[in-house]
């Protein structure tokens, strides 16, 4: 559900009429415009008729999060944290037809079919080469929603991330510059929708640090501003780790040891053992991965598939 139609349902459930929710900076023409979803409002205007309806913010970003959600994380919960296996995404699939042949799961089905396709197209060796006609053609009514929807909200970062393998590496650079520009509604919001959204940046940035490392190298620069008022540690010690990434990724090897090795000492200092030897391990993979390319092998263009949400 929209934010649009929690707020409309809301102000129904309380028996709230639009006139009496009126007054001279929101009138009852403009609210009943605003959740039919026919224009925008401020933040500050659409807090404080939150404040006038009696419903914190937090109560509000409560039932958004358990409108929009709940069905696309109670599917996605029977494919994650296990090996994806034909058989497995065959079962969902059917799962999901069902669901749409009950009414149940909206335009969300639709949704997580495209995505059954896409692993079963991977699954079954079809997909040769990166970036693929077959997938991109699969999640282009995907792309299509999400140019259309002015504010994205959890839902749609989530979306985006279990469809972005799917995505031509130039459509993924734009659409993740997108994701940061209309998650702005939420700027000061107590949703955790920044750790999802760096989530997005991050997905995005593992698969251009390898097919276009200049829009790479511009990914990170975006998160560097973005998480600059930001006081989340990890994702900053995220971006001292995948600068280093980055510099190993064009040849700058020692250099990028050098930067990874910041990120690991900081977990280090901090006691955080468990994450600074998961960053230890994605170095020696990607130094490993250099070395092999000096070797003349030549590294799939395998991407990171990221089915959790």
């Amino acid at each position: 559900m929209t934010i649009e139609k929690t707020f409309h349902q809301l102000r129904t459930n309380k028996k709230i009429t639009l006139t009496a929710l009126s007054d001279q900076n929101a009138s009852a023409s403009f609210i009943g415009k605003f959740e039919k979803g026919q224009t925008n409002m401020s933040v500050s205007r659409f807090f404080k008729l939150l404040e006038k309806m009696h419903v914190s913010q937090a109560e509000f970003e409560f039932l958004l999060l358990e409108h929009n959600e709940n069905y696309l994380s109670k599917r996605i919960k029977l494919i994650d944290n296990q090996a994806i296996t034909r058989e497995l995404v065959q079962k969902f699939y059917k799962t999901i037809k069902k669901d749409q042949l009950e009414n149940q799961g909206d335009n969300t089905s639709e949704f997580l079919l495209i995505l059954a396709s896409g692993l079963l197209l991977l699954l079954n060796q079809e997909v040769k080469k990166w970036p693929s006609t077959e997938l991109y053609n699969l999640a282009k009514p995907v792309q299509d929603y999400l140019l259309g929807v002015e504010t994205w909200g959890i839902y749609e970062l989530q979306k985006f991330t279990l469809i972005s393998f799917m995505l031509p590496a130039e459509i993924l650079y734009l659409l993740t510059k997108l994701a940061i520009k209309r998650v702005q509604l939420y700027k000061h919001s107590l949703l955790n929708i920044q750790t999802q959204l760096m989530h997005v940046v991050w997905t995005s940035f593992s698969t251009l640090v390898y097919e276009q490392p200049t829009s790479a190298y511009k990914l990170l620069n975006v998160a560097e501003k973005h998480l600059m008022n930001n006081v989340d540690l990890t994702e900053k010690i995220t971006l001292i780790f995948n600068k280093g990434w980055y510099e190993i990724e064009i040849g700058h090897i020692t250099k990028g040891v050098r930067q990874a090795n910041i990120a690991i000492d900081i977990y280090n200092s901090l006691g955080y053992k468990e994450q600074a030897i998961n960053l230890s391990k994605q170095l020696e993979h990607h130094i490993r991965r250099q070395d092999e390319k000096k070797q003349g092998y030549k590294p799939d263009g395998s991407r990171v598939i990221s089915i959790y949400i």
